[in-house]
């Protein structure tokens, strides 16, 4: 007759408290990462409303684009001012109503801030239940004419950090895959993206001269030239 196997002996009580305090500190870690990443930065919150006028406001915004364009195309001086909120208020109305593409699948709802030198951009990422919203710190300015530097000074997902140059990589290929020209390079020991503005279209050359983020606003100038950019 077969020997009946022997019973396994009880674990010890000590070995059921290591594993409870195991488990209890893997929940609260959890927890923790939860609570973090669901953190909204204050400028996002305050500008997600759309607020009275957004309709209006974003029709000047398009204006402004409009009339900007139409100044590019001819010789001549140009220059542009773009507000913070009409730029808000476009990506709350018309951007989801009619350029709900642009974004790639799984961002929404944008929002940006301009301080002295520099763009603040957040964005929900992923279901609205389960989202989380990702923050991004760039400074943005002008290397020579047409040519603009961009260093990202923070980048988090909530509270939590995120890889910038590989944020930064990223951004530079997807600005690629939409035409633009770019160079990753190492600068003073930080990534800086370059974007190059494509200058010549139509027998003339378009140059971007000056580039000024301020509280709540972005200045633009420059000057379309007869001829085509030298090489």
């Amino acid at each position: 007759m077969p020997e009946s196997p022997e019973p396994s002996p009880p674990r010890s009580p000590r070995r059921w408290r290591r594993l409870v305090v195991t488990g209890a500190v893997s929940a609260a870690l959890l927890a923790a990462l939860f609570v973090a990443a669901r953190h909204e930065p204050d400028y996002y919150r305050e500008r997600m409303p759309a607020g009275d006028g957004a309709a209006a406001k974003a029709r000047r915004f398009v204006t402004e684009v409009a009339a900007l364009q139409a100044a590019i195309g001819r010789p001549g001086r140009w220059d542009a001012a773009f507000e913070e909120r009409e730029i808000n208020a476009w990506l709350a109305t018309d951007l989801p109503a009619n350029h709900a593409r642009v974004l790639p699948a799984g961002l929404a709802e944008p929002r940006v801030r301009f301080a002295p030198g520099r763009i603040d951009v957040a964005v929900r990422v992923g279901p609205r239940l389960v989202s989380a919203v990702l923050h991004l710190a760039l400074q943005v300015h002008l290397r020579g004419e047409s040519q603009l530097a961009v260093v990202i000074d923070e980048a988090r997902l909530g509270l939590l950090p995120l890889p910038r140059d590989a944020i930064l990589a990223g951004l530079g290929r997807r600005l690629g895959r939409l035409g633009g020209v770019t160079s990753l390079r190492r600068l003073d020991g930080r990534s800086v993206l370059v974007v190059y503005i494509p200058s010549t279209h139509g027998g003339m050359s378009r140059w971007l001269g000056s580039l000024a983020i301020e509280d709540g606003s972005l200045l633009v100038a420059g000057e379309t030239r007869a001829g085509a950019a030298p090489r």
